[in-house]
């Protein structure tokens, strides 16, 4: 057996067992009974892809899974390593080097065995990003911003789909996050990087790519430590505290776009790419920005500490 081929866990439906795990979050899904059963009923019979399974992806499977999405494709190719247990679901000292995929799998599967998944060990690729989307009603991209080609070939798929909603994206910075929203008719992520897919990352097209999805700066450290500490452990760093931020960005407008409920008066429409939301402790601040290829708060560090020395 190709222990990286895609394969599929089947969903045993109950229909009450159904009903009494999802009613909680079913009274906020429409104006009144009959509204929120026919929207809870418009979540149990999508589907939604998951393209990347790290710190925030894993959250919104289990997530969705939650909220009563019956079908899940999920994909990812790597395997868990120490630095994860700080921040992503079914990272634990028991799973490292264990399948991210395949882990998070079994975990959705024992808390909500009403859901079937379809597995990707290997991940989203050019070559099977099709029949990843295939049956698709919503895409969740959370693949690495780096990753050029594969994440090419999950929006080229996505926009010739013909029955996805959107692709939604999330990337968190220090104690905040974004969310933004591919349509199928709008901005695409061809254009929008305007980067060759086998283009070599340096760092230079590095930062570039920072700018263009990661685009408000912490309040703290300066900007040239932070890349120094990713040049020094190729990695980006990630704060333990804010991938929940990112899955309730992602869960939250996930569920308004599965159930119909993503325009006035039901709530206030998210702009679509290359406009972003962006959410922040550390300024108690909600703000939507557009992706211009700067930083939308150049200057944050001096404006709040000047010449002052930490410590």
């Amino acid at each position: 057996m190709d222990q990286h081929a895609p394969y599929r866990i089947d969903g045993i439906f109950d229909a009450a067992l159904y009903r009494q795990r999802t009613q909680r979050s079913e009274v906020f899904l429409g104006l009144d009974r009959a509204q929120m059963q026919v929207s809870q009923g418009k979540i149990a019979q999508a589907t939604v892809g998951i393209a990347g399974l790290g710190g925030v992806g894993g959250g919104v499977a289990m997530l969705l899974a939650r909220l009563g999405v019956r079908h899940l494709k999920i994909a990812d190719p790597d395997a868990f390593d120490i630095s994860n247990i700080n921040r992503q679901l079914g990272a634990s000292a028991a799973t490292v080097g264990q399948s991210k995929a395949r882990v998070i799998a079994e975990m959705i599967h024992e808390t909500t065995p009403d859901v079937t998944l379809d597995v990707y060990p290997a991940g989203l690729s050019v070559a099977n990003a099709p029949d990843f989307v295939a049956d698709c009603d919503l895409l969740i991209d959370c693949i690495d911003f780096y990753t050029i080609a594969e994440r090419y070939a999950l929006h080229k798929a996505f926009r010739t789909n013909g029955r996805c909603k959107g692709c939604l994206s999330s990337k968190m910075v220090g104690y905040g996050a974004n969310l933004y929203l591919f349509t199928p008719d709008g901005l695409t992520l061809e254009d929008f990087y305007g980067i060759a897919p086998d283009a070599e990352i340096d760092a230079a097209l590095s930062d570039r790519l920072v700018r263009l999805q990661a685009a408000v700066l912490p309040r703290f450290p300066d900007l040239p430590v932070i890349y120094e500490w990713m040049q020094e452990n190729d990695a980006a760093p990630m704060m333990a505290v804010a991938p929940p931020l990112t899955h309730y960005l992602i869960g939250s407008r996930a569920a308004l776009m599965l159930a119909g409920l993503d325009h006035p008066p039901f709530c206030a429409e998210l702009p679509p790419m290359p406009h972003y939301l962006w959410i922040d402790a550390t300024r108690m601040q909600c703000e939507v920005y557009q992706f211009d290829g700067n930083f939308a708060n150049q200057g944050e560090f001096e404006r709040h500490f000047g010449d002052a020395q930490p410590g």
